[in-house]
């Protein structure tokens, strides 16, 4: 079990605890921030082997953890500062359960910190998935398919009909 303190953003002063993968946006996300700097899908944290992590989903502005930006999973640790917009987060280290005085009583689960966002469980995959290069922009023309077939074909058609006018002279 990890927990967050966010210590700047609308979400300041609130503390949330993951204990599954949970992707973090502006809309469309297991937590919500409502934050115009932060994508709807913006980054994802995902507890792996104890420890905490936090990928870069393709956001616009980025995600920084402790100043620099990132470009793929980075194992997060107790005290670090993740920075998505303006909304900043710190890792906090989780208490650790007591012993019970009888050792054949197991200790009973610690509940989790109410949220004004609900945490949907998302399954969790079953090994580390490769890096994944950060995605371009969806908007720009020039890097999609159907603009550049239309450009190619127009060049086409237009050659076509030079040489069909020069033919005909």
């Amino acid at each position: 079990m990890h927990r967050l303190r966010f210590v700047a953003g609308p979400l300041a002063g609130q503390v949330v605890e993951v204990t599954e993968a949970v992707v973090v946006g502006r809309r469309a996300a297991d937590l919500v921030v409502d934050d115009p700097q932060v994508s709807r899908r913006h980054a994802r944290l995902n507890p792996a082997g104890g420890a905490l992590e936090v990928e870069d989903l393709g956001s616009l502005n980025g995600t920084r953890v402790n100043g620099a930006r990132i470009d793929g999973p980075v194992r997060l640790a107790a005290g670090d500062q993740v920075r998505i917009g303006d909304t900043t987060f710190e890792v906090e280290a989780a208490p650790v359960a007591a012993a019970p005085a009888d050792a054949e009583a197991p200790a009973a689960p610690a509940a989790p910190v109410a949220t004004e966002a609900a945490l949907a469980p998302v399954p969790a995959l079953p090994f580390d998935p490769p890096p994944q290069r950060p995605r371009r922009p969806p908007g720009v023309a020039s890097r999609r398919l159907t603009p550049t077939l239309l450009s190619f074909g127009a060049v086409i058609v237009t050659a076509i009909a030079l040489v069909l006018y020069f033919a005909m002279r």
